[in-house]
C-alpha cells in the first residue's frame, strides 16, 4: 500500500514532497573525500604518451579480476602504511615495484641510490590507497551490474 507523502511549504512559496524514502545522494557524500578521489582521477589521465584519456573512459570497462587484482595490492600496501612502513612504488625497464621500509633514512638511502640511476619513484600515501581501493572497487562494481 501506498503512502502518501507529506508536502513541503517553503517561505517563498514552493512546494515538494517530502524527501521520504528518496535517496539521499548528497548526504552519501562528503566534499573533501570527492575532492580527493577528483585529484586522484585526474592524476591518473595522463597516458604514456602525454595524452590524456577521457574522464569517464573508465565506464568502458575491463575485466573484473584486473580491478580485484589492483585493489589487492592498494590493500596491502594500505596495510603496510598502517604497521608503520614507508611505502614507495620503482619504476624502472624490469617494471613496476614497491618498496616497504621502516624509517625515513632507509628511504632516502634507497632513493638516493635510484636518483643516480635516474629511476623512477613515487612516494604512497594513505589518500592514494584509499582512492586506488575506492576506484577499483567501482570499477568492479560497474562490470557487475552491467
Amino acid at each position: 500500500m501506498k503512502t502518501k507523502n507529506k508536502i513541503r511549504k517553503f517561505e517563498g512559496g514552493g512546494l515538494r514532497d517530502s524527501g521520504e524514502g528518496k535517496h539521499d545522494f548528497f548526504g552519501f557524500r562528503h566534499p573533501l573525500l570527492e575532492l580527493s578521489f577528483a585529484e586522484y582521477m585526474q592524476s591518473h589521465r595522463k597516458m604514456e604518451d602525454g595524452t590524456l584519456r577521457d574522464a569517464a573512459n573508465w565506464w568502458k570497462g575491463w575485466d573484473k579480476e584486473i580491478s580485484l587484482q589492483s585493489l589487492i595490492r592498494h590493500v596491502e600496501d594500505l596495510q603496510a602504511l598502517q604497521a608503520g612502513y614507508i611505502v614507495f612504488e620503482v619504476r624502472d625497464e624490469g617494471g613496476v615495484h614497491k618498496e616497504y621500509v621502516k624509517s625515513i633514512d632507509e628511504a632516502n638511502n634507497k632513493v638516493r641510490d635510484w636518483k643516480d640511476m635516474k629511476v623512477k619513484f613515487k612516494w604512497i600515501t594513505a589518500e592514494e590507497c584509499c582512492n586506488a581501493i575506492r576506484f577499483n572497487s567501482m570499477s568492479y562494481l560497474l562490470e557487475y551490474l552491467k
